[in-house]
């Protein structure tokens, strides 16, 4: 595992690199971990470490990255005026791991809105082989509401009833001042994950799996894991969400993913966004 900066030189990205090690290190398997933002950054810091390290012990190059604003890469997120800034950087991520594992395609793995601009940005890519989305965010106005709720209760119980920054130029929540920008566009999202052409894992609560379908059998796995409470549950906000359980099934599933990549040569990049070499019917 090691530090790096990459990315462009004015406006660097902070990422962490862990090589394939172990007896089944493949330099064909390659992941780009997506985190979330905001407070839920800082809460699954610890578990997506774990499974990063997880997966390389399990032989596949992985590097997990901080966005501009966010974490220790370039910039404050108040700055940050459009998610294509952060789809950005997740494609500079691709090519700087493409560059130092030798892999022609990335596995892109995102967490509740990182799984979202995951799934954007493999719209985009041939060379996005795979997409893992652990429980993404599906609509953007309802995540948002659900954070301001929880922002306005911690003013209430935890501080004093006081103001926060929210004008037409930015507004705080839960610690993170947003532009209002951003956040117009995080409200109006909706993703749709039938859009996503290539094999998928879709993590989730038992509640969510209705929402999950794909066109093409057998293109897409939905692992459900134990409801182990809400994400907008202010009791338990500064508490690190690890979920070992989930984690352990997320790589061997990855592992599999990658057998079945490999054995229909789906990890080539063809170069042609419209010409995906995916195997279909071979299951998730």
């Amino acid at each position: 595992m090691s530090q790096r900066f990459f990315g462009q030189p004015e406006s660097p990205l902070f990422g962490v690199y862990h090589s394939a090690r172990g007896r089944n290190q493949q330099n064909d398997s390659a992941v780009v971990i997506c985190p979330p933002i905001g407070q839920e950054y800082i809460r699954t810091h610890w578990s997506l470490r774990l499974l990063a390290n997880q997966l390389a012990r399990g032989g596949a190059h992985v590097l997990r990255m901080d966005y501009l604003g966010i974490g220790d890469s370039a910039s404050s997120v108040e700055q940050i005026g459009s998610l294509g800034v952060w789809q950005q950087n997740i494609e500079e991520a691709i090519e700087y791991l493409k560059a130092e594992s030798g892999a022609q395609s990335v596995m892109l793995l995102g967490q509740r809105f990182g799984g979202t601009l995951a799934a954007q940005v493999a719209g985009q890519r041939d060379d996005v082989n795979s997409v893992v989305l652990w429980e993404p965010i599906i609509n953007g106005q309802s995540y948002v509401d659900g954070l301001r709720a929880m922002h306005a209760q911690m003013i209430d119980l935890w501080v004093c009833k006081m103001e926060t920054p929210n004008d037409e130029r930015v507004e705080e929540i839960l610690g993170s001042q947003y532009s209002r920008a951003l956040l117009n566009e995080i409200e109006q999202t909706l993703l749709d994950v039938t859009e996503i052409r290539q094999p998928q894992l879709i993590v989730d609560v038992e509640s969510a799996k209705s929402q999950y379908s794909h066109p093409v059998a057998g293109l897409q796995k939905v692992l459900i894991e134990n409801n182990e409470g809400s994400w907008n549950d202010l009791k338990v906000m500064e508490t690190a969400r690890l979920r070992p359980v989930t984690t352990r099934k997320i790589v061997k599933t990855v592992s599999d993913m990658f057998v079945r990549l490999r054995r229909f040569e789906a990890l080539a990049f063809t170069g042609d966004v419209n010409s995906p070499n995916f195997p279909v019917g071979s299951g998730a």
